[in-house]
């Protein structure tokens, strides 16, 4: 009897995991919060936090692009290095953009009556959306369309459960020959349940 072997001539290189952790600041040294940290190419990353602090794993290599709402975006290549961890410090540069001339016309003629037109807008109520949302009516609908949360779908689940190990070994038992299903089905019916109504 005779086997065959192979056997890899070159090892392939593990890439090397490296702890990337730093802080974000801008033009005046303060933290920049919620910038994101990430690879495009493998489309991992994190953010900052409140202080400007992220810690994230790289490898050697990556090209991490730094964006922000309101800074220029910056990348950043990590290097080679002989250790496991690496530290930095980024600075971010304000983007700041000029708008367009913006022109505002048929605006009143005088300043008494843009003072005029100003008094007359009327604002909405501020607990007319408070009372819309308690309406009774709206509460209704909402409550006969609204889906069972978890809770309400495991006690079913373990209601179930708990009724097919009770019968299993037995003959089920018909609902529609107890006297109590008949006073559910009742009460179901007067309260209207089974209406095809939706309002």
């Amino acid at each position: 009897m005779s086997f065959f072997s192979y056997s890899q001539g070159e090892e392939t290189e593990t890439e090397k995991v490296i702890q990337f952790t730093g802080v974000v600041l801008d033009s005046d040294s303060s933290a920049i919060p919620g910038v994101h940290i990430y690879t495009p190419v493998f489309g991992r990353g994190t953010s900052t936090n409140q202080y400007g602090f992220f810690s994230m794993p790289a490898l050697e290599g990556d090209s991490l692009v730094i964006s922000a709402v309101g800074f220029k975006k910056a990348t950043y290549v990590v290097p080679e290095i002989k250790s496991t961890t690496l530290k930095v410090i980024f600075r971010l540069q304000q983007d700041t953009e000029l708008l367009d001339e913006v022109q505002v016309y048929n605006m009143p003629p005088t300043v008494e009556a843009f003072k005029q037109a100003v008094l007359a807008v009327r604002l909405p109520d501020e607990f007319s959306n408070m009372d819309k949302n308690l309406d009774p009516a709206t509460l209704q609908k909402m409550y006969k369309t609204l889906p069972a949360d978890g809770s309400m779908n495991h006690r079913w689940f373990v209601q179930q459960q708990a009724y097919y190990n009770q019968t299993k070994n037995s003959v089920r038992i018909n609902p529609l020959l107890n006297p109590m299903s008949w006073i559910e089905i009742y009460r179901a019916i007067k309260r209207g349940d089974f209406s095809n109504n939706n309002d």
